[in-house]
Formats: structure tokens, sequence, C-alpha cells
């Protein structure tokens, strides 16, 4: 874990997973082999210029937020933590998520988040998996669907992994039995809303032809949800047209959502759904030809 210069001193050499954020603990370094000296000499060297508090230093260039999470008593954990790693965050969440190392942290930009009953911090950034701990006991319903969505869409964990971090808890399998296929936060949060009115939705739907669909509610309305960045560029508008003309041909119904609209106009979006639903328009018409409609039928 650390090697010698060309006058035999010890250098600084610890691995980016335990010094996460440029920010390591004495009890890592310890673990790595370097005495309270050594320690204090790269202290007094550079290569560990702050001491942050008891048992904590930061190297040169750290994390600010990792290095304010322990500042204040702890380390950064939830949504702080998951977003590190590209991990769908809940819009407006400007909050740094900390789990303290006993007691509560104090500030009016930090929010205490508790995974349960876990050892002390030892590293400055929690483990993707205790960090979804504690973010299932901080977001609501729908948000810590998305994270979870999330963290296996980008796998950072496995589903198998989450069921077994998670499922000792009734939230945690509550909110297990709510997770799905997604591509995006806001498709995340689109499909759990839309179940939660009732409906059957199906994710991440091939459909013979178009390739894959995000939603299909009922037999054939399809859903589809565009985040912030894939809208905004030519190549996908052109290519979501094309899509969208192929669905239409093939007696699909087709809804694409913006992310604005999910974020900031949903209400009215609901009701569009909804009103499709009770005529009937999210079924097949009972004279059309045909089950297999690319293996999208279901029941709605």
């Amino acid at each position: 874990m650390f090697g010698s210069d060309n006058w035999g001193m010890k250098t600084f050499s610890i691995p980016p997973h335990l010094s996460p954020g440029g920010v390591v603990s004495t009890r890592v370094l310890r673990r790595a082999g370097y005495s309270y000296r050594d320690i204090r000499l790269l202290h007094l060297s550079g290569d560990l210029p702050e001491h942050l508090r008891e048992g904590w230093w930061a190297t040169s260039g750290a994390d600010t937020d990792v290095v304010s999470a322990v500042r204040a008593g702890g380390v950064l954990t939830c949504v702080s933590a998951l977003a590190r790693l590209g991990v769908y965050r809940p819009l407006n969440d400007d909050c740094l998520h900390v789990r303290a190392s006993r007691g509560r942290v104090e500030g009016t930009t930090l929010k205490n988040c508790s995974p349960g009953r876990r050892p002390a911090p030892v590293v400055a950034v929690d483990h993707p998996l205790v960090a979804a701990r504690a973010a299932i006991g901080c977001l609501d319903v729908e948000n810590a669907v998305a994270v979870l969505d999330s963290m296996v869409n980008l796998h950072i964990v496995t589903a198998a992994e989450l069921d077994e971090a998670l499922a000792d808890t009734a939230r945690g399998r509550d909110l297990l039995r709510r997770r799905d296929l997604a591509d995006s936060g806001q498709e995340s949060l689109v499909r759990v809303r839309l179940r939660a009115l009732g409906l059957t939705v199906r994710s991440q739907i091939h459909i013979a032809g178009v390739g894959k669909v995000d939603l299909v509610v009922g037999e054939r309305l399809v859903v589809e949800v565009s985040s912030k960045a894939h809208h905004t560029r030519l190549e996908n508008y052109r290519n979501d047209r094309r899509r969208d003309r192929a669905l239409v041909a093939m007696g699909y119904r087709v809804l694409r959502i913006t992310w604005e609209e999910v974020m900031f106009g949903w209400e009215e979006v609901e009701q569009q759904i909804l009103a499709i639903v009770r005529r009937g328009d999210h079924r097949w018409p009972r004279n059309s030809p045909g089950t297999g409609r690319g293996g999208a039928r279901v029941a709605g």
C-alpha cells in the first residue's frame, strides 16, 4: 500500500476506494501500514494537508462535499453519495446528505440520513448499498424507487444485491416490489405514478420493428419519457419521430412526455392518460386482427 522514495521515506499511496474524494481516516491509514508517526509526517509534508477532525484527513484538492460531510461529523451518504456515481437525484435536492459518526450533524444545508444500525463510518463516502439504505428512509416512495432503478440500470449493484441489502424492513420490501426496469429517473417516476392509479404498466418492452419502448399502458398505449439530455439532441428528435410513426402504423397509441412535464406539469399529463384509458383506447379494438403485436400485449 506504500513505497519508498530515493531517501527511504514512505510515499503516500492509498487506493481511491479507501480515500474517496481525497479524504481518508486514520483507521484506514493504520490498516494500510502507516504508523502514527508516518501520518504526522504526511501531514507536515503536505500529502495530507488538512486535519478535518479527529481521525480524518484530506489531501490537497479533496472533494468539497466529502470534506464538508466529514467536517460536520459524519460521512457522505444517501443521494449525495450515489450522485457521485451518476445515480438519479431528486430535482431541487441541494442538501448534503450525511451519516453522522455519532449523534447528529448540524447545519442549514445538511441532512441527517441513517441507514439503520450500521458500523461507525471508516470511509468518507458510504458504500452504494449503505447509501441506498439511507435513501429509502430519506426519500418519498417515487424518488426512492427511481434511485433503486437507477442503481441497477447503471450496473452499480445487481437486483439481487439490493434485495439482500434492503429486504429486512417492511419499507425496503415495499420499495423492492415497486422496482423495475427504467432508463431514466423520470421514467421511474411515471411508472410509479401510473401504477398508483391502478393501471397495468409494463416497462422496457420490445416491439418488433421499433425496438424498446419505455412503458406500455394496458395493451397498446405506448408512453415514452424523454430525459432532458435526450430530447435536446436533433438526432434523437428525428429518431423518436420515426419510431412514433412506425408504432402508429402498427395501431399503437403513442404519448411522448418531456422531463419538464414529468417534473412540473404532471397533473395535465395524468388527466390525458386517464381520458385515453376511460375511452378504452389503451386496448386493441375487439376486431383487431392478430394477437402478438410485437410481444407487447398486456392486460390492462
